[in-house]
């Protein structure tokens, strides 16, 4: 299929929002670490977690995996700027912010995934190449 070549790059949102919810969740968001949204570099560019996962971004995730019948696996959660680069994350990634988190599922396919996520609230990007959902909370 021509769709599992391709790795979504899709605008979600704009600019001034991105702002708007880092200056927000650095205020209010204290210390949320669980080790499944750990950034991806292992400690070679931070120390895990540059800011903290959003706490609703979790709970839609668990509803998520409660509506799933086999685990859900957070591929990539919380990055920091350098990982960002390494990965080609957008400038402003809300993986930054601790906003969104890659997820897969072994049973079902990206569509399927993708689905679920979107009944639970979440905004998602459907990456077949990696064959992987990237899930964000805005608000």
């Amino acid at each position: 299929m021509e769709n599992e070549n391709k790795r979504a790059h899709q605008k979600l949102n704009e600019d001034d929002l991105y702002y708007k919810l880092k200056e927000q969740d650095e205020t209010i968001i204290k210390n949320i670490q669980p080790p499944d949204y750990a950034c991806d570099c292992h400690g070679k560019y931070c120390n895990g977690f540059p800011v903290n996962v959003n706490p609703v971004l979790m709970e839609k995730i668990e509803a998520v995996q409660g509506l799933v019948d086999h685990p859900v696996t957070v591929i990539s959660g919380v990055r920091c700027e350098m990982q960002n680069k390494v990965m080609d994350g957008s400038n402003l990634s809300f993986h930054k912010l601790g906003r969104a988190a890659d997820i897969q599922c072994d049973t079902l396919g990206v569509d399927g995934l993708a689905e679920i996520a979107e009944s639970v609230g979440l905004l998602v990007i459907r990456d077949y190449k990696e064959g992987m959902v990237h899930c964000q909370w805005n608000e």
